[in-house]
């Protein structure tokens, strides 16, 4: 019956994640409003149209107020979630239930995380750090349940602090390898091409010659960097030279800087095209500092092999490709869930192998 209940509480945390996804990523606080409401009319949603996993199925997928489709990934996150609470309980029936509630509170977070990065391209600090002390937690008071073999709770704790520690270092190192190898993309023209920098809706737009770059993928990244060489800007008299762009400045050839938000539009010529950009994002170190706290470092390589293969995978399914950004976390997440239900198993039998 344990893992039913599991399920049955798990579908109603399925819910106030759904909570957690839309509004974090948007700075809305997830207690107020304290009731949901209807993300296209904001009418306030009532709790007999809320009941996890039903009311999706009952309302066919649309909003009682005002009839607008709600995508299924509502259903799917309850669902989920149910579906992970009942597998933690149920794979780790041995703990006690302080442990098993440490584990999928750690999932929570993992989940949240999983869409949001998959939606927003986001990885949110608060949810990775919180992640990583439940793993913490969780390890430290049965650390037997990650590591295979019988620890004490010091053991444990220094354990789970050298796993978070090495996959967060690792992916910081992955990252900064990527930089240098894939991370610079440089054109070169013929002749002078124009370019011109401005408003479009809610994002800014570059176009240099017949290329149009959207400033959100651009700058996904705080840390990139984009320049134009033997740029000239027209609107601010510089002389020709190397025009370097921020995500909210411009420094011109002589070092002035200046920012975006002061300039209504820019226009000028270049020769030459540089994008300086991270292969992965910063948010992925935090990920793996998260699942290290649980999994260990082994792992954190076992999900760091396993979310590469599922990656291409669902990128070769979607067709990603040619240079367009694509979110590792969710496929990285989803190589620490198969760590901790299959994988250490497979990897400590393999070393037994070993062994022999």
């Amino acid at each position: 019956m344990l893992p039913l209940c599991f399920a049955m509480f798990g579908a109603c945390v399925g819910s106030f994640l759904n909570v957690v996804i839309y509004r974090m990523p948007r700075e809305m606080s997830v207690n107020e409003p304290r009731r949901s409401f209807c993300p296209a009319c904001k009418a306030p949603i009532p709790w007999y149209l809320n009941l996890p996993l039903l009311s999706w199925l009952m309302l066919r997928g649309r909003a009682a107020c005002c009839g607008v489709r709600i995508s299924v990934r509502y259903w799917l996150v309850e669902l989920c979630t149910a579906a992970m609470f009942a597998a933690l309980a149920w794979s780790f029936a041995d703990a006690d239930v302080l442990t098993q509630a440490l584990l999928c509170a750690w999932a929570s977070c993992m989940i949240a995380t999983f869409c949001i990065d998959w939606e927003q391209m986001v990885v949110l600090p608060r949810l990775t750090w919180t992640g990583a002390a439940l793993g913490v937690c969780a390890a430290a008071l049965s650390p037997w349940i990650v590591e295979g073999q019988a620890l004490d709770m010091s053991e444990g704790f220094m354990w789970a602090l050298v796993g978070a520690a090495f996959g967060f270092v690792l992916l910081k190192v992955v990252a900064l390898l990527g930089r240098g190898l894939f991370g610079n993309k440089r054109q070169a023209f013929e002749s002078p091409r124009e370019w011109s920098l401005r408003q479009k809706d809610e994002d800014l737009e570059l176009r240099v010659g017949n290329d149009t770059y959207s400033w959100s993928e651009l700058f996904m990244e705080s840390t990139n960097r984009v320049e134009l060489i033997d740029a000239t800007a027209t609107e601010l008299g510089a002389e020709p030279g190397t025009l370097l762009f921020q995500v909210d400045s411009v420094q011109l050839p002589g070092g002035r800087v200046i920012l975006l938000e002061d300039c209504e539009q820019l226009s000028g010529t270049c020769a030459g095209l540089v994008q300086r950009r991270e292969a992965m994002g910063s948010g992925d170190a935090l990920i793996a500092l998260s699942i290290g706290s649980l999994c260990g470092w082994q792992g954190v390589l076992f999900a760091l092999v396993a979310g590469s293969f599922i990656g291409i995978i669902g990128g070769a399914i979607c067709r990603v490709g040619r240079g367009q950004p694509m979110p590792f976390g969710p496929a990285f997440i989803a190589g620490a869930f198969l760590w901790l239900f299959y994988g250490q198993q497979l990897f400590f039998r393999y070393l037994d192998w070993c062994a022999q």
